[in-house]
């Protein structure tokens, strides 16, 4: 994945837990931290391209599938935008 490939994923996955906690409650508290475990290992790419990526399992995935379309379906804006955002930024 290119940078911007690893942003828009990032992205993603924050946006499927913003909406999971302000909308409706989609993944376990297993998944979330599986969910965030990746994203982490994404910035960390960011930092260091040598780094592995930590994929959800394909169950997760599915999850995250149908909550970024209802998320899209229902133009869903995060209430908290993602506070690491700057930090992806900053290594431009």
């Amino acid at each position: 994945m290119n940078k911007s490939q690893i942003e828009a994923r990032i992205a993603q996955l924050y946006l499927a837990l913003q909406y999971c906690s302000e909308r409706t409650k989609t993944f376990t508290a297993g998944e979330r931290i599986c969910i965030n475990q990746e994203r982490f290992q994404w910035m960390h790419i960011l930092d260091d391209e040598t780094a592995s990526p930590r994929p959800v399992p394909k169950n997760i995935e599915n999850k995250l599938k149908e909550v970024s379309k209802l998320a899209l379906k229902h133009n869903f804006k995060p209430y908290y935008g993602d506070p690491f955002k700057d930090e992806i930024i900053l290594y431009n």
